[in-house]
């Protein structure tokens, strides 16, 4: 199946007077920046969309390709049973992306399969089921539970204080290599090349501070796994095999939401952590110690102040409330 988001590139790609204007070579690098344009995981979900759209059509007897907007609509009301809003959402984006790419108008603007999102928004409601945040007393429980001096609770320190003191999303954390870091008198000056919100890779520097807590700086924690594991270029990061043996490869995201939901089953905590856990506990105890909307922002790199108080308003729910004057 050819990739959702790449248009179809001619070859040879030609002039009016059809002679070739271009080699082959500049056209595989045409069609190779034509794909960089959306992120790999975006095109895994979108084939992996389409492949279940198209696995519906088969079972109705009905063409996936160009698709009629009734069959759209049946099957948003059919994965609507199955997921989320943000899902169907997304399985949509991949039945529009696909017809675009084959130069076909798309179903999903019909108003039959608009007016059924509508509908299934408004019975399912579309609020994020968000993660628990890890704050400074959760962070303190979960370092406890690392346990020794060895390679591996070296590592598991160092990366827990570093994605809390970094506010870094879990693909952040295991995207670091050496050459991103530069220690300074202050502290840490950590630069992130490209995150989810800055798929160009204009990228952005995040000053880390020493803290006058030893137990919970992130960057003595991080020297003292960096020359520990000897690590000098390549991933900061890297996972290691069962027998606990460090290898050369970069933690994988999905292990570092283990090792965090881990953690705190060990420490007993009650709520529901992964990944995203110590970036809105960043957020979310810098507002309870009212800092600024600002200068939480330079460090967790919101946009949007909108989704970044979407962790303040929470963190500040007690505040100045009615009740509390009211009834003495």
């Amino acid at each position: 199946m050819t990739s959702p988001s790449v248009s179809h590139l001619p070859a040879p790609i030609a002039r009016a007077d059809n002679t070739a204007l271009a080699s082959e070579p500049l056209i595989e690098r045409a069609r190779a920046y034509t794909e960089a344009a959306v992120p790999p995981n975006t095109l895994r979900a979108y084939a992996a969309s389409w492949r279940s759209f198209a696995v519906f059509c088969d079972s109705r007897d009905e063409e996936s390709l160009p698709a009629a907007p009734q069959t759209v609509a049946l099957y948003v009301a059919h994965r609507a049973e199955l997921c989320t809003v943000s899902t169907v959402r997304q399985n949509l984006a991949a039945i529009a992306s696909k017809h675009a790419e084959n130069g076909l108008e798309s179903p999903c603007k019909h108003e039959v399969v608009r007016r059924m999102f509508r509908g299934i928004a408004r019975t399912k409601g579309t609020v994020p089921r968000r993660k628990d945040a890890i704050t400074i007393d959760p962070l303190r429980a979960m370092l406890l539970e690392i346990r020794g001096e060895g390679l591996k609770a070296e590592r598991d320190r160092a990366l827990l204080l570093l994605g809390f003191s970094a506010a870094l999303r879990r693909s952040e954390l295991a995207a670091i290599n050496f050459e991103d870091l530069a220690f300074c008198k202050e502290g840490l000056r950590l630069t992130i090349p490209r995150s989810k919100t800055d798929q160009t890779g204009e990228g952005a520097v995040i000053a880390v501070p020493y803290v006058p807590n030893r137990s919970l700086c992130a960057v003595r924690a991080l020297r003292s796994w960096l020359e520990a594991s000897g690590i000098t270029s390549g991933p900061v990061f890297r996972s290691f095999t069962l027998r606990r043996e460090l290898t050369d490869r970069a933690v994988d995201g999905g292990a570092i939401a283990e090792l965090i939901q881990t953690l705190a089953r060990k420490a007993h905590l009650d709520g529901n952590y992964a990944g995203h856990s110590l970036r809105a506990g960043f957020a979310t105890s810098a507002a309870r110690a009212k800092v600024s909307l600002d200068s939480i922002a330079r460090t967790t790199r919101h946009k949007s102040l909108t989704v970044l108080m979407g962790y303040v308003r929470p963190a500040q729910a007690f505040d100045d409330v009615a009740l509390t004057s009211m009834i003495v």
